[in-house]
């Protein structure tokens, strides 16, 4: 059977540590070409990915026309099925309306698109031509984020009765330098994946409320941001910290019967029993529980992160976006009208919190 031809849209971080690695594990894929607007960018891509040492190869300028510079690219119209967009978001919008004209079905990352009005326009292109549009929410996939989806589907944790998301975010790491250009700078990079979360385990999204605490007028990203939203019926809550030492993603889901808590980073997924009378033995029992849970899963998964193999789903969505292509199975999870619901949600709480 031959093999769906993708094209590596964007060559940094994203691309190379998960993209990448994820499409290589897929026997039923080939990476073909990769594009970048920076060609040290494709040189380190091709340094530390030897096997793809033979790719097509197109620097972008950014200046210039996409739509124009890929219709004048020949192997990406004749040798690409499908491309999967790592660049910022702020070029999500003109690359993925460039690939879809030239009939390409589009993998892009989170967040889909800036506006609402952006999602729609390419939504419905992809519609009319009958091309797969995906939106990389990847850790609905990761191995821990599937386990508790299991356990909450077979009602292990009894019906959510809310649902806790907490940011720590320190400035001081490796981050994008474009980040501060966008709306609330980093909580527009980073919140989609609280958002989709929520979605997941509650329903579709309502912004409640939100407010932020800003650093000064030069810096867009918030001291700190929260925000209240439902997800179908449940209460959410998120508080972001992005002045924090440390960076710590969480998710917790409060059940009658149990609480599961969600370690993003290092995909570990913690799930505690009600404690009754919160006795000694009570306390003991859960603070046992939880660091007998934490540290089976800190072994197993700090190994795969030592060795660049712990892709946080980014592999089970890329084998769901070949699927989709082949028609075999839809997924809403990874659909273009999830990511413009995120959006339109991400955007309500930066007015929101803008407003005060």
């Amino acid at each position: 059977m031959n093999k769906l031809r993708i094209c590596i849209i964007g060559a940094g971080n994203i691309s190379n540590t998960r993209h990448i690695p994820s499409i290589l594990k897929n026997n039923e894929l080939q990476i073909v070409g990769i594009i970048s607007d920076e060609k040290k960018k494709i040189k380190r891509t091709l340094k530390k990915h030897t096997c793809l040492k033979n790719c097509n190869i197109l620097v972008i300028n950014q200046s210039d026309s996409v739509d124009i510079q890929l219709q004048d690219c020949e192997w990406f119209k004749e040798d690409v099925d499908a491309v999967v967009i790592g660049t910022p978001p702020k070029q999500h919008y003109p690359m993925v309306k460039a690939s879809l004209n030239l009939k390409k079905h589009v993998l892009v990352e989170k967040p889909m698109m800036m506006n609402r009005e952006e999602c729609e326009d390419v939504l419905s292109q992809s519609q009319r031509d009958n091309l797969v549009l995906f939106v990389m929410h990847s850790f609905q996939f990761s191995k821990g984020m599937s386990d508790l989806y299991r356990r909450y589907s077979n009602g292990e944790l009894g019906k959510i009765k809310s649902i806790l998301e907490i940011q720590l975010s320190n400035r001081e790491r490796r981050l994008p330098v474009w980040y501060n250009d966008l709306p609330l700078g980093l909580f527009y990079d980073e919140a989609a994946h609280f958002f989709y979360s929520a979605r997941r385990f509650g329903g579709k999204l309502k912004v409640l409320n939100a407010h932020a605490v800003f650093n000064g007028k030069d810096d867009n990203t918030p001291r700190f941001l929260e925000a209240q939203l439902s997800a179908g019926q449940i209460p959410v809550q998120m508080y972001m910290n992005f002045n924090s030492p440390i960076c710590e993603w969480g998710l917790i889901l409060i059940g009658e019967k149990k609480i599961a808590i969600y370690d993003y980073f290092k995909d570990i997924l913690i799930v505690l029993k009600n404690d009754n009378q919160h006795y000694a033995k009570d306390v003991l029992r859960t603070s046992i529980t939880f660091f007998i849970q934490f540290w089976i899963g800190f072994i197993k998964n700090g190994f795969k992160m030592v060795r660049g193999n712990l892709l946080y789903g980014h592999d089970e969505c890329i084998k769901k976006y070949a699927m989709a292509i082949k028609g075999q199975e839809k997924c809403f999870e990874l659909s273009g009208e999830l990511g413009q619901e995120i959006v339109t949600a991400m955007n309500e709480v930066i007015n929101y919190a803008k407003e005060k």
